[in-house]
């Protein structure tokens, strides 16, 4: 329950609205229950008790009419500040959850899963709006009517007050049965339902490679297990929970089903008056729809639970320490002093990197696919902090910076380009929200892709797709070294910034590149040793250290390593090929 409590931490400011629901909503079920008593006042005067005239019957119609839009209008109300309450609390934690993902190391985030942030994301905090929106408001309000009723019930006799109360331990045996297999099945179900979003999250992204090789749905093994596997725990859990189900809700409304006979007992045998007999027969038909309110939000608590615990785990998740510092030099050096680094499995993948990049400067790394090249990178971004050493800029730790000054101080251009699915406009303007139309367009210019921009259908308001996947990966990154450029960092970071172009686009790019680095402390990660041949300095890497440094010249003269890439670059320049002649 603790858990469920804490969704009320995050409604704090929103405590008005909370009390004003209740209140509106408690409101609401004691008006439903006013025409039962002044019905019980019209059927005594029938009975003789009192005279009974046309005025009589209008004004007590108009009481009762006036009694039901008044529960109509408090119900409305109370809900609508139940669901303003309710609303404003999940946008309160789904910002959390988004701060939250931007604090959390990427490694992190990564064990997590696609699927189960998506999951906490979107569906796990919806689900709160339940407890906010209907269960504790209207929860409190029909718990508060069903004391005041049974109260009224006790006063007039105890023995009607109990008969009414008599079907509340036969639901409540069916909702704690429910509760019960709930409780063991949710587990798995869980599970069950974390993989198929995963397994539908890695399918749509897969298409391509599914279309490519001819693979269906029906085919792709995985994706038909786990949604079959979802299925199955779903349909078992509601077999058994229909049968529950139908007991409690078809017991808790007859509150009459001992009222009627004990209570006819009682009146022929003159222990009970007509009256008495009458106005506790209305009570408890009062009582029916307060009791499975109350009662039908409980089987929901354990699912509620274990959601609830997902966002809470997810909250207690370990963040990157923010330091103090809130600003980085305009002009700065980058350091990596005797670095270390292990992922999660705790094998170190970096091992004592130890170089300096200065402003002014293009620092080049270059290795093997698995070296630690992109590590690197994102290290400096602090996707992840070092296990041992320090990065430096400008001779300060990285970590005594405030996230905002070092992701102003650093423009990261991805070897996998992500466009939002907005115009080609706002993707460039990410680099700088304040940016003019007109500063984007002169930046676009220099990156290269104006001409290919206004080819397109509606030039800059051109929307790019998913992913931005109307583009090409050439494209891509040409808009995304745009952004790097109107971002005007004093470090700048190209992971493989040319790897998905052909060699008409990787010179263009080269021409937006050489723009970007003019003042800036660059570091390039590089796959195509061309483009990186007048670095100022280029390291080796190979199985997370550095094997060699140097000049080009240099390395081809003193690394193997190097000669060995160059050699083969050169070749694959080259490379074509070879179409043999069919003999008849």
């Amino acid at each position: 329950m603790e858990q469920l409590l804490n969704v009320y931490s995050y409604a704090k400011q929103y405590r008005k609205s909370m009390y004003s629901s209740i209140l509106l909503l408690s409101a609401s079920v004691i008006l439903a229950i006013v025409p039962y008593y002044l019905v019980y006042h019209m059927i005594m005067r029938f009975t003789g008790e009192g005279s009974l005239s046309i005025a009589y019957l209008a004004v007590m119609s108009g009481l009762v009419f006036v009694s039901l839009a008044l529960r109509t209008q408090t119900h409305h109300m109370g809900l609508s500040a139940s669901h303003r309450l309710a609303y404003d609390t999940l946008m309160g934690m789904r910002k959390r959850t988004a701060d939250k993902l931007r604090m959390m190391p990427m490694g992190t985030i990564g064990k997590h899963g696609t699927g189960s942030l998506k999951k906490n994301f979107v569906e796990n905090i919806e689900d709160m709006e339940i407890i906010l929106a209907h269960a504790v408001p209207e929860g409190i309000s029909n718990l508060l009517t069903v004391v005041i009723v049974t109260g009224a019930l006790f006063a007039l006799d105890w023995r009607m007050a109990l008969l009414s109360l008599a079907v509340l331990p036969i639901g409540l045996i069916a909702v704690g049965f429910m509760i019960r297999d709930g409780m063991q099945r949710m587990g798995p179900y869980y599970q069950a339902s974390k993989e198929m979003n995963e397994t539908i999250i890695e399918y749509i992204s897969g298409m391509e490679v599914i279309k490519v090789f001819n693979q269906t749905a029906s085919s792709f093994q995985k994706y038909r297990a786990s949604v079959d596997n979802y299925k199955k725990y779903t349909l078992d859990w509601y077999k058994v929970s229909w049968t529950y189900l139908t007991v409690y809700s078809i017991v808790l409304p007859s509150t009459l089903l001992f009222v009627l006979p004990f209570g006819t007992l009682f009146y022929t045998n003159g222990s009970l008056t007509l009256g008495t007999f009458v106005l506790s027969i209305l009570l408890a038909m009062s009582l029916g729809v307060p009791l499975m309110r109350l009662v039908e939000f409980l089987p929901v608590f354990p699912q509620l639970k274990q959601k609830a615990q997902k966002i809470e785990e997810l909250f207690a998740e370990q963040e990157l320490a923010s330091g103090a510092r809130s600003a980085v030099p305009e002009s700065c050096s980058v350091s990596f002093r005797h670095v270390s680094f292990a992922y999660k499995d705790g094998v170190d993948v970096l091992h004592d990197i130890a170089f300096t990049a200065r402003p002014n400067t293009v620092t080049a790394l270059v290795g093997e696919s698995g070296s630690g090249k992109s590590t690197l990178a994102k290290l400096l971004v602090r996707f992840w902090d070092v296990r041992e050493g320090a990065i430096e800029i400008g001779g300060v730790d990285i970590r005594e910076y405030s996230f905002e000054a070092l992701m102003n101080a650093i423009s990261y251009v991805s070897q996998d380009i992500f466009l939002f699915n907005t115009t080609i406009m706002e993707n460039i303007r990410i680099g700088n929200p304040d940016a003019t139309d007109a500063e984007i367009i002169g930046i676009a210019k220099l990156a290269q892709c104006h001409d290919f921009i206004m080819a397109t259908e509606r030039g800059y308001q051109t929307t790019v797709g998913g992913s931005g996947d109307k583009l090409s990966g050439g494209q891509k990154q040409r808009i995304a070294i745009a952004r790097a450029m109107l971002k005007n960092a004093p470090i700048v970071v190209l992971d493989e910034a040319t790897s998905a172009a052909d060699p008409e686009n990787e010179d263009r790019i080269q021409a937006a590149l050489n723009s970007l680095i003019q003042g800036k402390t660059l570091i390039v990660i590089a796959h195509r040793l061309s483009t990186i041949v007048d670095a100022d300095q280029i390291l080796v890497m190979r199985k997370g250290l550095i094997e060699a440094r140097g000049t080009h010249g240099e390395l081809l003269q003193q690394s193997p390593t190097y000669r060995t890439m160059w050699t083969a670059h050169r070749e694959a320049m080259n490379w074509d090929i070879a179409v043999l002649e069919r003999s008849n």
